[in-house]
Parts: structure tokens; sequence; C-alpha cells
């Protein structure tokens, strides 16, 4: 695959097929729709303001469980489609970071954020100044070199084809590329982060987790051992961790 082909199917989300559809339809079938400007989404609860942000190629409907959790402990939690969601438009990071800085415009600054894989680096650059006082990253995308790796593989690319696709990614935003490709302490400044992940993700780096959390003060991850990438999503687990966390529950032993 030649090299702006490859940068085009970088861009380019996955479709969501007819079953997830249908699967959608009746997971979100008891929440509210929402709009808040251009973004779409869905909300429940009422209480301090939580946002629910899935990743490259995901969907509200995956962090519902996590969700209904949260509307539970007593918070308002907004699940947004932002840029990237499956089935979407050619879109890249910096679309999906404006359209997070958008909705806290819109709605206010929430008490936490919580994202997933490719969400963490969206977090990155909306809240690269002033975060919210909680983070959590589920399964969290920290480094685009990973996702390079990742995205290569599926596409069982070529070594020159992947070169190439990395060389383009660095000069459409010289910037950009700093910020997404290092770890670093200063991420999401004044936030508590909570970094939930399965030591055998396939799909993002747990040793990327515990780097950040090595270096960053204020910063704790759990191992949520055959949870996958999108399961812990669901899992019952990585939920009351989450939950514990958030309303700052000391965890048992």
């Amino acid at each position: 695959m030649l090299p702006h082909l490859t940068f085009r199917a970088w861009l380019t989300p996955p479709p969501i097929g007819s079953r997830t559809r249908s699967h959608d339809t009746e997971t979100l079938a008891d929440l509210h729709s929402s709009r808040v400007g251009d973004i779409a989404g869905f909300e429940l609860g009422s209480g301090p303001l939580v946002l629910a942000l899935h990743g490259w190629g995901g969907r509200p409907a995956q962090m519902t469980a996590l969700a209904r959790a949260l509307a539970e402990a007593g918070y308002r939690v907004l699940l947004p489609e932002l840029p990237g969601h499956a089935g979407g438009e050619r879109t890249d990071i910096k679309q999906a970071a404006a359209a997070l800085n958008r909705l806290v415009e819109e709605v206010g600054e929430p008490v936490a954020v919580v994202g997933h894989s490719f969400a963490a680096m969206v977090m990155r650059l909306a809240f690269s100044e002033r975060a919210p006082s909680s983070v959590v990253l589920i399964a969290p995308a920290l480094n685009v070199d990973d996702a390079l790796d990742v995205f290569g593989d599926k596409l069982a690319l070529f070594p020159w084809a992947r070169r190439g696709l990395r060389k383009r990614l660095e000069a459409w935003d010289r910037s950009l590329w700093p910020v997404v490709s290092t770890i670093h302490p200063g991420q999401m400044p004044g936030a508590e982060i909570l970094i939930v992940h399965d030591p055998e993700d396939d799909e993002t780096s747990f040793e990327r987790a515990t780097e950040l959390a090595a270096i960053r003060a204020g910063t704790d991850v759990v191992p949520v051992p055959d949870a996958g990438h999108n399961r812990i999503l669901s899992d019952a687990f990585a939920i009351d961790r989450v939950i514990r966390f958030l309303t700052r529950e000391s965890v048992p032993g």
C-alpha cells in the first residue's frame, strides 16, 4: 500500500456493522439522547459532571456499563460521539481535541473525565494546560509509535510502507509529533490520574502506562488481567476501581 493510501487509511475510522448497530440501539435505549452544539451523544444521571469518552473506532454504547455505575454513584454522565467514532468521516486527533474543547466550553468544566484508548491522546491535546482534577485512562494509547505498530500489523504493511506513513505523519504537523510520540510528566497538569489496563492488552501498551506512572506524580496504575482492550470497559473490577477512585473511597487491603 502506497504511503498516501496508508495515510488516508490512518485517518479513516472503521465502519460499524449491522450487529453492532443493533446492539448499540438496545444498549442505549434507556439513555437520554443529547446534543451539545455539533456534538451528538447520550447522558444519564444527575450531579457533578463526568465525561466518558470512547476511543478511535469506538462508540458511546461501549461506555454505558461504566456510565450507569457512575450515575448510580451520584454523577451526571455525558457520553459524546466524538470525531473518530465507528462509521464516522475521515478525521484526525486535532479535530477530536477541538470537539472535546467545544464540548467543555458548552457544558462547563467536568469534575472528571474518563477516556478509553485513543481518547487518552485526545485528552493530552485538549487538556494540555489545565486538566480536570480527576482523570481515568482505560487501556490508554499513550505513544503514537505503538499505535503505528498495531496499525501496520493489522494492515500487514511492508516496512517501507510503515516508514513512509511515519514520515508523512511527522511532516503533517511537526509541532504535534513530539507531543504524541513521548511520555512525559507534564501531561494533563493538575490532575490525579488512574490508569486501568490489562497487562496483556494487544492494542495499547501496558508498559507505557507504567512508564507514565513512574515519572508522573499523582498517577496510579491498576492491572486488570484478562480484561482485554474493549471488554475492560464493562469489567466489574475495573469499574469498581474507577468508582472508588472518583469518590476517593479507600480500597480494602
